[in-house]
């Protein structure tokens, strides 16, 4: 097979999968290793905004930032709650994924992971209380807003409005929790068990938030957003 058609292979798969792992198909994956299949790679990657990386025995291929065909858009977040969903609805949700993350990652030692499993009942207590508390300290919120260009009192007041049953409807703070779980699931970053009570991060998400998205002043900027809201936490 010749090079362009092995970096090709290599490319599909990645768009197919979103990983290649060297357990599964050791030849594509030792292939990705070739110089040549490599170079062709890099020049995919330049003209349609990715990056593919090896971590942990596996390819990933990662959206750059901004790429609205392979990464996430405000539309894909909207439509995660529905069709005449909210610029704001979007928002919440990309905050409700973004503290997903930080609750599993934040540690503070050298291994930030910090647990391996998280309920959907403890995500909605921390997030009342984190969202109660910027709406009680609005001025402090307002230095927030400013300094990230993100509306927190909308967000906190949108979130509060939504009623706090365990039911999975789309103004629930549980459904509201699973639209925003389900796009993560469906990037394979975290499994849904226990008749969708509770979350689990998946070997992809390991690999990257530990080997590659978080270095040291990485996890610091992640602290200083999310405890800024809540200078106790």
């Amino acid at each position: 097979m010749s090079d362009i058609k092995t970096a090709l292979k290599i490319y599909r798969r990645l768009l197919e999968k979103g990983q290649l792992d060297r357990e599964s198909e050791a030849d594509l994956f030792l292939e990705f290793r070739n110089v040549e299949v490599r170079a062709i790679l890099a020049e995919f990657e330049e003209e349609l905004d990715f990056k593919a990386i090896e971590v942990g025995g596996s390819i990933y291929l990662l959206p750059n930032s901004g790429n609205g065909v392979l990464g996430f858009t405000t539309k894909d977040l909207r439509e995660g709650v529905a069709a005449d969903a909210r610029l704001v609805d979007a928002y919440l949700l990309s905050y409700i994924a973004m503290f997903i993350l930080y609750l599993f990652y934040g540690g503070r030692n050298r291994n930030p992971k910090q647990r391996e499993f998280l309920r959907i009942s403890k995500l909605i207590e921390e997030l009342d209380r984190r969202f109660a508390l910027a709406l009680a300290d609005r001025e402090e919120t307002k230095v927030l807003e400013e300094k990230y260009a993100l509306n927190f009192t909308r967000i906190a007041e949108l979130w509060d409005s939504k009623q706090d049953f365990e039911e999975r409807g789309r103004k629930t703070k549980t459904g509201t929790i699973l639209n925003s779980c389900r796009l993560l699931e469906r990037e394979n970053l975290l499994r849904l068990v226990d008749e969708d009570r509770e979350l689990r991060p998946t070997k992809k998400l390991d690999d990257l938030m530990l080997n590659y998205y978080l270095d040291d002043s990485r996890v610091t900027e992640i602290k200083e957003f999310f405890e800024g809201v809540v200078p106790d936490a």
